[in-house]
């Protein structure tokens, strides 16, 4: 039987690689794995609680069991949003490798529609790695979460299971997601493969990203102004807006670490200052996606640094206040916990795919004469201003959207505000150690100073 070119040259493309090219499909399935079992733990909670809201089995159920699916869709938003990030993020691990061989069989004579289908298949293959291995960790997951109890009793295995058509949904939605993730960033392989073989720089940023962000922040807080003259009606209107203004981060997030790259190469002093910032100036995506989780995740603190305020507001009858106000609060901490969780686990793995990607870049400096010591200190200039910067400016936005809702009390109550801030300390260190721990890679890498061909 005759076999199609494109599934012939697509195992023989990543034997190519070499050892990086299965360092990155292990990282990228990794992604894939985790992204994938906590959505399934997320959307099981979620109809765990609309079932419950459905058939309350007590009289607390019945009275609150519409306002806990409230609390779980909003929680739900605040976590898909990242979640799909890091789904979306592994599909671009080692990029800019793949668009090298890429561009090379483009300049060959491979046509467009080949080089695209080479993409689809090696990434569609590792989201459907991924997507079965994350179902196997899901599973695994179940008993920690049936350790969590809501509305005075624990969840069981049975309620958080998300039944058979959501498993098999998702390992069709987890490789379209990558296919589509892949395809996306082959637009220059397709139009102009020289250019990508000639590593000139792209193009820059448009600032229209930040006109979409700010619209959509402002649309929430209009929305959110008028809440409480039609609240049952804007209740879906805010959680739609709260979803949007979340996505847009991610288009504003790029734009903005650029205009931050152009500042701190103007204010460059020292070599690894000017390093890190043509770094950051060249591939502002690739600076993103290393810290971008942690600018969601510090979102989505910001978000829930209103909870105190919420619980203060919160009426229920006194017998049944004190678990209203606990389960508010655990929620709140599960959700900070996962989404910084998730902040970390993307950080590492693309701050360990993009030394792969710079391994030429690397391997000529080091062959220069630089000293191993000036990178790892680039490595660190390079991440931390961006996290710090990043992670203060998405709270501070996630306060400035709520501010119609709660005013100031996310920060004028001292919970909340602790809140706030132990939270970004603490998923400020799980990065920097998440970073940190691809400094062996990047010492293997500079200890074998080979110009490789791709």
């Amino acid at each position: 039987m005759r076999v199609h070119p494109v599934l012939a040259l697509a195992p023989r493309l990543q034997r190519a690689g070499g050892g990086d090219s299965r360092t990155t499909t292990t990282l990228a399935v990794t992604a894939f794995t985790v992204s994938t079992a906590l959505t399934l733990s997320v959307v099981g909670a979620l109809l765990a609680f609309v079932e419950r809201a459905n058939h309350p089995t007590t009289a607390f159920e019945q009275e609150v069991g519409g306002f806990y699916v409230i609390l779980a869709v909003t929680a739900a938003i605040l976590l898909v949003v990242p979640l799909l990030t890091l789904g979306g993020a592994a599909a671009r691990l080692g990029v800019a490798r793949r668009d090298a061989r890429l561009a090379t069989l483009r300049l060959l004579g491979a046509t467009p529609r080949e080089v695209v289908g080479l993409t689809l298949v090696e990434t569609a293959l590792q989201g459907l790695a991924g997507a079965v291995a994350g179902t196997v960790l899901y599973g695994a997951l179940l008993p920690v979460w049936t350790r969590i109890a809501f509305q005075g009793r624990p969840f069981t295995a049975g309620e958080l299971w998300v039944g058979v058509p959501v498993v098999l949904a998702a390992w069709c939605a987890v490789p379209l997601l990558a296919a589509v993730s892949g395809a996306v960033t082959l637009r220059r392989v397709v139009v102009s493969p020289l250019g990508v073989a000639q590593r000139t720089t792209r193009p820059g940023l448009k600032a229209v990203r930040v006109v979409v962000a700010v619209a959509a922040v402002l649309a929430f807080m209009v929305a959110s102004a008028f809440a409480q003259l039609m609240a049952a009606v804007l209740v879906t209107v805010l959680l739609s807006l709260l979803a949007v203004a979340f996505l847009t981060l991610n288009a504003v997030g790029p734009w903005v670490l650029g205009v931050l790259g152009r500042v701190r190469l103007r204010l460059a002093r020292t070599p690894e200052q000017l390093l890190a910032a043509r770094r950051l100036l060249d591939d502002p995506r690739a600076a993103w996606r290393v810290v971008g989780g942690l600018g969601l995740a510090s979102f989505v603190a910001g978000c829930l640094a209103v909870v105190p305020a919420l619980t203060a507001t919160t009426v229920s009858p006194a017998p049944q206040e004190d678990v209203l106000t606990a389960d508010i609060m655990t929620g709140a901490l599960l959700t900070l916990a996962i989404t910084f969780l998730l902040a970390a686990v993307s950080a590492g793995i693309a701050q360990a795919a993009a030394v792969l990607d710079r391994r030429r870049e690397l391997a000529l400096a080091r062959l220069a004469g630089v000293p191993v010591e000036l990178f790892d200190r680039v490595r660190r200039r390079e991440v931390l201003v961006p996290l710090l910067f990043v992670s203060v400016g998405s709270a501070l936005a996630a306060l400035a959207m709520f501010f119609p809702l709660f005013g100031t009390a996310a920060v004028t109550a001292p919970q909340g505000l602790a809140l706030l801030v132990g939270s970004i300390a603490v998923g400020t260190a799980l990065v920097v150690a998440a970073t940190e721990a691809t400094r062996p890679l990047l010492h293997r890498v500079l200890s074998e100073p080979v110009v490789r061909p791709d």
